[in-house]
């Protein structure tokens, strides 16, 4: 597997090139390579084992937060069939999945509080929205039989290519004229699509030979002309490296870095390296107050800010106060500046209030005084000739009310791996049927004996931990079910139903002919529309049996437990045997 910040080459897929998105300063998005070789928001594995190690020595314990990772990456792969797809390494993506067991282990050993504190410092260390992804989305050593979503780099880390996906975005429909009342601010401007925003496509020097074959022609072809490209990265001096292999950015592309604090400043002057006419910045997430004085935007010609949307306590605040004076400093300057969100922990006055939306990027939710979303001229001034007022609405993504409140929280993932699991619990549910055939075929040829068990009860309790009288019913409700079938119409169609359980069906021990068990069966069935319970073929069953009874003198479920528990209690003071007891003890369960 390619090292940290290789790539390695997948194919084309549509994921992660939505034609619309919710990313209120573009149209679109695409991702030629997917993955990021790390940054503030996803940090290498020697960092975060460093910020771990503080965390923990912060609550006076003392760890190698490394040999503990080792550990637990080793004993995962012990138990992977196919390890191939999986690195065995103390990386990023791997101590993510394993923070949970690291903060147990160290919880175990230090106290809680240093348990909280290293599962604090992990966390700390993915607050990147496109790592979360990949980190949910794909190859997992904790859970190594789910599958890497379509369309995803493997892990993050796994920097990947996928051909193809810039030349079809290309072809997408040209928004040049249109408009939408509910995204004003992208009004008559071309299709604006979001190069990277799930990675970083600069991360490695080495696929400076795709993008020039696969993504700078997409973006030069005639269609791709069309559109402006707004290409985010995290390695402005990368992408200076390759506008100069090219000769320029052609006039539809962004160049665009992404700035979080003061620490990062220096990729600005990066960015002014590039030869590009149009250059942005990307301040999001914000996490600390940038003085507009540090702040040198000669040369940019526009801000995106936003606050950081994150989860639970580590988001860090955004102050509306940093938003004001950024705005009051790009109107001095000339550059378009543009809000995006508010963030989780929008602050004001030093005092954190909620929103509706999480990410805090509604801004009917905002004061009108914060509502400012600018484009560059340069953008309004792209194909300004060819702009002719369209009447069809600019597309934008509809918010979907879920029949089930939770409908939006399952994934493909989730289906898929519901898919899987239920396969396996269909196959255990029928397999008593098949246990007790098995059952039945080691009672009456004793081969019980040939796997060196004492008696027949011992192999019932030490290889299957039940007693012989419940192996018992096992194998007779296996001889019943062979028999029992029923086919339901349903619709134009008919549908075989067939037994599920030993528990099921075991109301029909009492009836001592297949005739009386089928009949029982299809009754129940009916009466079910579908498959039956035990309390149903239970009341069939008692029908069957006592037939001029009426309703009324039936003994309730209640008497009927009342009336178990005494025959339990006196076959327990006549000290009969045990399997006396445990045919009691099933029939009670069936009560309950």
């Amino acid at each position: 597997m390619p090292k940290f910040g290789q790539s390695q080459t997948a194919s084309v897929s549509v994921t992660s090139m939505p034609e619309v998105t919710k990313i209120q300063w573009c149209d679109s998005t695409v991702n030629p390579i997917m993955g990021c070789g790390g940054c503030e928001l996803f940090i290498g594995p020697g960092e975060l084992l460093t910020s771990i190690n503080q965390a923990v020595a912060a609550k006076g314990a003392k760890v190698d937060s490394r040999k503990i990772f080792k550990i637990l990456v080793d004993e995962c792969f012990s138990s992977i069939a196919d390890p191939g797809p999986f690195k065995k390494a103390v990386n990023t993506t791997n101590m993510w999945h394993l923070r949970e067991r690291f903060a147990d282990k160290v919880e175990r050993d230090h106290g809680k509080a240093a348990g909280e504190a290293a599962m604090d410092a992990i966390c700390k260390a993915v607050t990147c929205y496109a790592a979360s992804l990949h980190l949910n989305k794909g190859l997992s050593i904790v859970n190594p039989t789910r599958s890497s979503h379509k369309g995803h780099a493997p892990t993050f880390e796994s920097v990947t290519r996928f051909a193809g996906r810039a030349a079809a975005v290309a072809k997408y429909m040209d928004l040049l004229g249109q408009s939408n009342p509910k995204s004003p601010w992208k009004e008559r401007l071309p299709r604006m699509v979001f190069v990277s925003d799930m990675g970083d496509a600069l991360s490695a020097k080495g696929d400076f030979p795709f993008l020039k074959a696969d993504l700078m022609p997409a973006i030069q072809s005639q269609a791709g002309m069309r559109h402006l490209w707004l290409w985010l990265t995290k390695q402005p001096g990368r992408m200076a490296e390759f506008a100069n292999d090219i000769g320029g950015f052609p006039p539809n592309v962004c160049a665009m870095t992404t700035v979080t604090s003061m620490k990062t400043l220096g990729r600005i002057d990066q960015l002014r390296q590039v030869k590009a006419d149009i250059r942005g910045l990307s301040i999001e997430p914000l996490w600390e107050r940038i003085p507009p004085n540090k702040l040198n935007l000669k040369g940019i010609d526009w801000l995106i800010l936003g606050g950081e949307s994150g989860s639970g306590k580590l988001t860090r605040p955004f102050a509306l106060e940093w938003t004001e004076e950024l705005r009051e400093h790009c109107q001095r300057q000339g550059v378009a500046y543009f809000l995006k969100q508010l963030g989780r922990n929008p602050s004001r006055g030093g005092t954190v209030f909620k929103l509706k939306d999480k990410h805090g990027g509604d801004w009917s939710e905002w004061d009108e005084s914060l509502r400012t979303r600018e484009f560059p001229a340069a953008f309004h001034q792209y194909r300004a000739n060819d702009m002719k007022p369209s009447e069809e609405l600019r597309p934008i993504v509809k918010k979907k009310k879920p029949k089930d409140p939770d409908a939006e929280l399952v994934s493909p993932e989730d289906k898929a791996d519901f898919k899987r699991l239920d396969k396996v619990v269909r196959k255990g549910v029928a397999a008593f049927i098949e246990s007790g055939k098995a059952l039945l075929e080691i009672h009456e040829r004793k081969l019980w004996k040939a796997g060196e068990h004492r008696t027949w009860e011992a192999y019932c309790r030490e290889v299957a931990g039940f007693s012989k009288s419940y192996a018992q019913r096992i194998m007779e409700a296996s001889q019943i079910a062979v028999g029992l079938s029923y086919s339901l119409p349903i619709g134009n169609d008919f549908i075989s139903i067939v037994p599920l359980s030993e528990f099921q069906i075991r109301p029909l021990h009492q009836l001592d002919d297949l005739e009386r068990q089928q009949q029982v069966w299809a009754a129940a069935v009916e009466k079910a529309q579908g498959q039956p319970t035990a309390n149903q073929i239970r009341e069939v069953v008692f029908e069957i049996l006592a037939p001029e009874s009426s309703q009324e003198n039936r003994p309730t479920r209640s008497q009927q437990r009342m009336d178990l528990v005494g025959r339990l209690k006196m076959v327990i003071q006549k000290r009969k045997s045990w399997e006396d007891v445990d045919k009691l003890l099933l029939e009670l369960e069936g009560l309950l």
